[in-house]
C-alpha cells in the first residue's frame, strides 16, 4: 500500500486496490508507465493497459519502430486486434512504412496479412495503398479472384473495377462462364 500511495495514488478505494491487485498494476507498472511518458494515467488506464496486454515491452517494442507515446486507447486497440511489432515489420518489408495506427488496426480486423499481400502483388497489384488492401478484403477481392478475371479475359483492370465486378456479382458470373 506504502508503494502505491509513492507512486503517486493516495485515495484509493478497498475496489481500486482489489483491481490493482487482480490485474497486476503493481508500482513497478506504474513507474515504467511513467517513465515512457505516461504521468496522467487513472487507475482505469493501468487496468485496462494490463487486461489487453499493453506492456513496457510492448510500448519499448513499438516505439523502436516510430510509434512514439501512442494514446492509451490506441495501445489497447493494437493488443486487441494483434497489431504485433512483428506484423509492423513484414509490412515494412513489403514497403508499407509510416502506417498510422488505424490503419494497422483497420488492416488486421479485416484480415489483411502478409501473405494477402503478397498474393495480391503475384497476380500484378502490387503497392497498392491500406485502404485498398481493406477495401479488397471486405469485398471479396483476392488472388483467386483477380486469377478467374484474367482468366476471362479481363487482363487491364483496375483495383476498382475489380471490387465493383465482385461488389456487382462478379463471382457468380464468372463460374457461369466457365
Amino acid at each position: 500500500m506504502q508503494e502505491v500511495r509513492t507512486a503517486g495514488f493516495d485515495k484509493l478505494s478497498v475496489d481500486d486496490l482489489v483491481k490493482m491487485r487482480i490485474h497486476g498494476v503493481t508500482p513497478e507498472f506504474i513507474r515504467s508507465m511513467r517513465e515512457r511518458g505516461y504521468k496522467d494515467l487513472s487507475i482505469e488506464d493501468m487496468v485496462k493497459m494490463r487486461i489487453h496486454g499493453v506492456s513496457p515491452e510492448f510500448m519499448k517494442e513499438i516505439s523502436s519502430l516510430g510509434y512514439s507515446n501512442p494514446g492509451i486507447q490506441d495501445l489497447v486497440s493494437m493488443r486487441i486486434h494483434g497489431v504485433s511489432a512483428a506484423f509492423i515489420k513484414e509490412l515494412a518489408a513489403l514497403g508499407y512504412t509510416k502506417l498510422s495506427i488505424d490503419d494497422l488496426v483497420k488492416m488486421r480486423i479485416h484480415g489483411v496479412t502478409p501473405e494477402f499481400i503478397r498474393e495480391l502483388k503475384d497476380r500484378g497489384y502490387g503497392s497498392l495503398p491500406s485502404e485498398r488492401l481493406v477495401q479488397f478484403r471486405i469485398h471479396g477481392v483476392d488472388g483467386d479472384f483477380i486469377r478467374d478475371v484474367q482468366k476471362a479475359g479481363m487482363k487491364d483492370m483496375t483495383p476498382q473495377d475489380l471490387v465493383d465486378l465482385s461488389i456487382h456479382g462478379g463471382r457468380r458470373w464468372l463460374r457461369k462462364t466457365r
